[in-house]
C-alpha cells in the first residue's frame, strides 16, 4: 500500500487537509439555539430546553477545513485538473509563502442527555480527527520545474529551493464523556465533562530543513520552436542526465498505529507504509475535561464562557515507528538513479533517504487541541429571539485560530429553532452561517457557501429525539 509515495493523495491532501484541524469542532451558529442539543458540546454550563438522544452515526456529524491561501473555487478546480492543476497559474499565484490548512471531523456514535432536579446529565460517543498541516510554496516551485511548466525562464540554469519549516499532523482517536452541568443560583449555571480518549493513529511530518539545488536542463532546439512549445515543453528522461542534485535536510517522520505504519528495506531506509485492518485497534488513551458555566447579569443579558479539550495523549511506544534524515547529498542524475530522484513520485519520503530511528527520542504524549470560547447574548421578545457575538480560540497546529461571530437566533419553541450568523475572520468575510432546528432534525453551518471563493467551510448535521421532561423554572427546583 503506497499511501506515502501517491503524488496525487499527498498534493491534495497538503494543500486541502491543511485548510484541516477545522475552525472549530462544533457548530457556533447553534450557541443560542436553546432547543439543540448542540450546544452542550460547545459549553458544558449551558443547557438545552429538555433532554435528548442523538442517534448512533446520525445523530450528530461535524466536518469544517480552513485555509490561509487557496479558497472553494480553487479546490473545484483543482478536482478538476487532476494532476495539470501544476499548471494553472492562477492557482499557484494563489498560494502564500507558507501554507497552512486544518481539518476536523466529529461523528456521533451515540449521546444523550436528561435532567435530574437542578442537574443536567449528559453522554457522549464519538470518533474524532484533527489534521493541520504547513506546506512551503516552493514545493510546488519546484515540482512545476521538474514537470516542465513555465520552464522557459528557468531552463539550463541551477534553482535553489528552501523548503524548510513544513509539518504535517494527524491525531485519530475515539472520545467517551460524561457531562455534568447544575443549577448554582437561578442566574448562574456551571458545568464540566470528563472524557475518556482512546488513541487509534497518529502521523507527524515535521521538514526542519530542506534547502534543494538542482540544475534545470536547456530546452532542446529552440530555434525551431513556437513560443507556446517552448513554454509546454516536456523534459524526457534523458535530458536529466549530467544534471546535479544536491539536497541538505533535517525531517523526521512519526507513525503510531496498531497494526501498520511505516514499513522499511533491508538496510533500514523507508520504502513505504503498511495497514493490516484485522490487527488495527487501540493505540494510546488519555483523559480530557471541558470546563463552562454561564450567569445572568440581568434578566436579558447572559454571558457565558467555555475551555474545551484540556487534557493529553499517551501514544504505545510499541506501536510508534520513526525515521529520520539529517545530511547531505549530491549526486549527478543518471539512468540507474533518475526514478529515485526526479521521475517516480515528487513527494515520495524514500527520496531523500529517510531511515529508520530504533533508539530516537519519543515524544509519547500529545496536547489536545484546545479551546477557549466567551459569550454574550442579550435577548428580546420574552427571550424568543437573542442577538449576541462570540470570540473562539483553538490552539491547534501549526497555528492558534481565532474568530469572532455576531448570530441572530429565533427560538419559539423546542421545536422550532433557527439562526442566522456572520464570521468574519477566517472566511475574509465571504460567507453568512445558517442553522434550523424542524422537529428532530438539525443541519447548519457556519460559512453558507455563496460563490465567493471563501477559504473556510464546514457542515453539521443531526438528528435528535426529545427525552424526558422539560428544564423546569428554578423557582420550582
Amino acid at each position: 500500500m503506497k499511501t506515502f509515495t501517491n503524488k496525487k493523495l499527498l498534493v491534495v491532501a497538503s494543500i486541502f487537509a491543511t485548510t484541516v484541524s477545522v475552525q472549530a469542532q462544533y457548530l457556533r451558529t447553534s450557541y443560542f439555539m436553546e432547543g439543540a442539543s448542540t450546544r452542550v458540546q460547545m459549553n458544558p454550563g449551558l443547557q438545552p430546553t429538555r433532554g435528548y438522544l442523538n442517534l448512533p452515526l446520525i445523530g450528530n456529524f461535524n466536518v469544517s477545513a480552513n485555509t490561509n491561501s487557496l479558497g472553494i473555487n480553487d479546490f473545484i478546480d483543482i478536482t478538476k485538473d487532476g494532476n495539470d492543476f501544476l499548471s494553472n497559474n492562477t492557482l499557484y499565484n494563489s498560494l502564500q509563502q507558507d501554507n497552512r490548512l486544518n481539518m476536523n471531523l466529529n461523528a456521533n456514535l451515540l449521546s444523550f442527555g436528561w435532567y435530574k432536579g437542578k442537574n443536567f446529565w449528559s453522554f457522549n460517543a464519538g470518533l474524532r480527527m484533527d489534521i493541520g498541516a504547513q506546506i512551503n510554496k516552493d514545493m510546488f516551485t519546484m515540482m512545476r520545474n521538474m514537470n516542465g511548466f513555465d520552464i522557459e525562464s528557468v531552463a539550463g540554469s541551477k534553482q535553489s529551493y528552501k523548503m524548510g519549516n513544513q509539518s504535517i499532523n494527524m491525531n485519530a482517536y475515539a472520545e467517551v464523556g460524561l457531562g455534568l452541568s447544575r443549577r448554582i443560583t437561578e442566574k448562574l449555571t456551571v458545568g464540566a465533562r470528563a472524557k475518556v480518549l482512546l488513541g487509534l493513529a497518529r502521523t507527524e511530518v515535521n521538514i526542519e530543513q530542506f534547502d534543494l539545488d538542482l540544475d534545470i536542463p536547456e530546452i532542446p532546439n529552440t530555434s525551431n520552436m513556437t513560443q507556446e512549445e517552448m513554454k509546454n515543453y516536456e523534459f524526457s528522461e534523458q535530458d536529466w542526465y549530467g544534471k546535479g542534485y544536491s539536497y541538505n535536510a533535517k525531517a523526521n517522520v512519526v507513525t503510531t498505529l496498531k497494526g501498520g505504519g511505516m514499513t522499511f528495506d533491508d538496510n533500514n531506509m523507508i520504502n513505504g507504509f503498511d495497514l493490516d485492518a484485522s490487527s488495527f485497534g487501540i493505540a494510546g488513551a488519555g483523559f480530557g475535561v471541558d470546563l463552562g458555566a454561564s450567569y445572568s447579569i440581568f434578566s436579558n443579558l447572559t454571558v457565558s464562557a467555555a475551555i474545551l479539550d484540556l487534557g493529553v495523549m499517551k501514544w504505545n511506544k510499541s506501536n510508534t515507528t520513526i525515521a529520520k534524515v539529517e545530511g547531505e547529498e549530491n549526486v549527478i542524475i543518471n539512468e540507474n538513479n533518475y526514478e529515485q530522484y526526479i521521475g517516480g513520485d515528487l513527494l515520495s519520503l524514500d527520496r531523500f533517504d529517510f531511515k529508520k530511528e530504533e533508539e530516537a527520542d519519543y515524544k509519547s504524549s500529545t496536547k489536545l487541541a484546545s479551546t477557549i470560547l466567551l459569550a454574550a447574548e442579550y435577548g428580546l421578545m420574552n427571550n424568543k429571539l437573542s442577538v449576541g457575538a462570540i470570540y473562539s480560540s483553538r490552539f491547534v497546529q501549526p497555528k492558534t485560530q481565532t474568530e469572532l461571530t455576531f448570530l441572530a437566533t429565533l427560538r419559539p419553541s423546542n421545536i422550532f429553532n433557527a439562526a442566522v450568523s456572520y464570521s468574519p475572520i477566517l472566511s475574509g468575510g465571504k460567507s453568512f452561517g445558517l442553522a434550523l432546528k424542524l422537529g428532530p432534525i438539525f443541519a447548519g453551518t457556519d460559512y453558507m457557501y455563496f460563490g465567493g471563493n471563501s477559504k473556510t467551510i464546514n457542515a453539521f448535521i443531526g438528528f435528535s429525539l426529545p427525552l424526558g421532561a422539560k428544564r423546569k423554572p428554578f423557582a420550582e427546583l
